[in-house]
């Protein structure tokens, strides 16, 4: 598809990082920076450079190796696998599958809603990917249109870059910091720094009204407005068909116990009776019904 190849490599940008020659910018954010890199068998891999004030700071050390040993224990259907890690220059890194294909977000600003064929996949997609996750004991916290890639093969949910044990406590988390996009986050965790599995429903949800309507259910703000309104406001959810309208109506919940889990939003989006027989389904589903152009 090609329409990941991201922007020019910025004057400040290193030639390579490790043994990884750097070949484009593919996104920035406040941890970092990820690039298109070529591996020296030659292929293609997404390189994520962390920031040096964050690679300085121990306890954002231990952060980003706990991250690795956490992402390497994600099954990789529907998710990017991670390919190794490393040290250059004080600069910490992660390697992954580069996954070729157009942002969700990207889609959504160029040709706004999607079908409701191509939209039931997505959400099938995401959801076996948030249900592999969990099931490795982690949670994405980063979940947003800007990290689901639509391939040829079908969606994948990329950047662990802020995926977490489930089993730790908060102690890589400064006070007061709220981890995440605004819009994307569960009010629990906004208001009080409550993050789980359920936080990742909160965000699926979200994505497919949001793909599904062409607008955010909660409307446009910063993280603490749309967090209120995710509480208190019921969304308007009209106009997604069934039984998406149902099962987002439930993931965005205000109140995180009352959410399904990933994998009974999987079990239910393909007619499976367990998790085993979701995934299975899950693959044929895509194989049969996804139609990359659609949206390529």
């Amino acid at each position: 598809m090609g329409r990941s190849a991201g922007t020019p490599l910025q004057p400040e940008d290193p030639p390579a990082i490790g043994p990884y020659e750097l070949v484009s910018r593919l996104g920035s954010g406040g941890m970092g920076v990820v690039y298109l890199a070529k591996a020296p068998d030659g292929s293609r891999v997404a390189l994520k450079a962390i920031r040096r004030d964050f690679t300085a700071d121990p306890v954002y050390r231990a952060r980003f190796h706990e991250e690795v040993s956490n992402a390497r224990k994600v099954a990789s259907f529907c998710t990017a696998r991670v390919l190794d890690h490393g040290e250059d220059r004080g600069v910490l890194y992660l390697v992954t599958e580069y996954i070729d294909g157009i942002s969700l977000e990207d889609h959504l600003i160029e040709h706004g809603a999607l079908s409701p064929s191509v939209l039931h996949s997505a959400a099938v997609g995401v959801a076996a990917a948030l249900t592999a996750i969990h099931a490795a004991g982690l949670v994405h916290r980063d979940l947003k249109p800007a990290n689901v890639m639509l391939t040829l093969a079908g969606p994948r949910v990329i950047d662990f870059g802020l995926a977490r044990s489930t089993h730790v406590d908060q102690r890589h988390t400064n006070a007061g910091m709220v981890m995440g996009t605004p819009g994307w986050i569960a009010p629990e965790q906004v208001f009080e720094g409550r993050t789980s599995p359920a936080g990742d429903v909160f965000a699926w949800g979200s994505l497919i009204a949001y793909a599904g309507l062409g607008g955010h259910p909660f409307g446009e703000g910063d993280a603490y407005v749309m967090a209120a309104r995710a509480r208190h406001a019921p969304p308007d959810l009209r106009g997604l068909p069934a039984p998406l309208d149902r099962l987002v109506a439930a993931a965005i919940h205000p109140d995180p116990a009352r959410r399904p889990a990933a994998r009974q939003l999987l079990l239910e989006l393909v007619g499976a009776a367990d998790e085993p027989a979701a995934q299975l389904a899950a693959t044929k589903h895509l194989t049969n019904a996804w139609n990359p152009s659609e949206f390529g």
